[in-house]
């Protein structure tokens, strides 16, 4: 107990840098399964991204990238990181002062990074200002706290999942309120419909570029669903149950 899986390792080894495979051999990468004709047999899951006139609706999907289920093991996040360090935008990373971390998805592979690249490694915190509901997620605002950026210090913000990108301007706009310089964005998976290798003329460097469709609860590809409550709404938390349901189609 306590030591990397074998089949982790293994998908180290064939798979290289797409941490997706990776993930998966790390029991957290979910997909929704479906029959022969289409219709899910598996549940959906909410995203962190909202809509609607007051924002209070999540938006839906059926695949989610849980990155916490590797993070238990350093050794990957260093296998990802070794494939920036030798990948084409590497030059970039190596001027990079600092590596931020996005809570708490970013966090420990801000730290890998900034170890790889000998850089300082910092993060930002959670403030709650409004508590999770049954059919809703908390809501935050993020804070300096144990860590701060100097002036003129040129900073990568670093993510597990890229995609709205709003965690990244509530950071963009903290950092630069201190008067770092924001250089890049760093994340492990890019799955965002519209992003691609640049937001606001900063570089998104990213291990995998993968645009994974996410819904409306309106929509008519997923409204019955929403209506049966075919969706677990906090993935991370009741992750033991999509995980079985892997483990079955597996």
């Amino acid at each position: 107990m306590g030591k990397i899986p074998g089949k982790v390792l293994k998908a180290m080894e064939l798979f290289g840098s797409d941490p997706l495979k990776v993930l998966e051999a790390c029991d957290g990468f979910y997909e929704c399964p479906k029959d022969a004709d289409g219709k899910r047999i598996g549940s959906l899951v909410g995203y962190a991204g909202k809509y609607g006139k007051n924002k209070d609706k999540q938006y839906v999907g059926d695949v989610y990238a849980n990155f916490s289920m590797a993070e238990q093991f350093p050794k990957v996040l260093v296998h990802f990181a070794s494939h920036l360090q030798r990948g084409p935008k590497r030059k970039i990373l190596n001027e990079v002062d600092v590596f931020c971390g996005a809570p708490m998805g970013g966090i420990a592979w801000a730290q890998i990074l900034a170890w790889i690249f000998d850089a300082r490694f910092v993060y930002m915190e959670k403030k709650i200002i409004k508590m999770a509901t049954k059919d809703g997620r908390e809501e935050s605002d993020l804070v300096w706290k144990r860590h701060g950026i100097n002036p003129g210090e040129k900073v990568a913000i670093t993510e597990d999942v890229t995609n709205n990108f709003s965690t990244t301007d509530k950071m963009l706009d903290l950092i630069r309120g201190a008067g770092g310089v924001p250089v890049a964005i760093a994340s492990l998976l890019n799955r965002s419909l519209e992003v691609d290798s640049e937001y606001n003329f900063l570089p998104v460097i990213s291990l995998v570029r993968k645009k994974i469709l996410q819904y409306k609860q309106e929509d008519s590809e997923v409204s019955a669903n929403i209506k049966d409550g075919n969706v677990i709404w906090k993935p991370k938390d009741n992750w033991e149950a999509l995980a079985k349901v892997m483990v079955t189609k597996g």
